[in-house]
């Protein structure tokens, strides 16, 4: 098919903001399984240390928190009557 024939479906930035969510609350999920159950400490192994896990899950929250609000602000008028 011939870029002139092709529909975009979703802009790069909607996709990049989907994605940025999907890989951070992976490891915000990794890493608060990991604090909340000291038995799995061996999953924080994706971060380095566990103490890099415990410095890190914040910071991937708020990162959710941030694209997150990003994409409303982006989508909302789409929904207002």
């Amino acid at each position: 098919m011939s870029k002139s024939k092709m529909i975009l479906r979703t802009k790069f930035i909607d996709r990049a903001c989907h994605w940025t969510v999907v890989i951070s609350f992976f490891l915000v999920a990794l890493s608060g399984i990991a604090l909340f159950f000291p038995t799995l400490q061996w999953l924080t192994e994706t971060f380095g240390t566990p103490q890099m896990g415990r410095i890190l899950h914040p910071f991937f929250g708020v990162l959710i928190f941030v694209v997150l609000m990003f994409m409303f602000v982006r989508f909302v008028h789409h929904n207002i009557p």
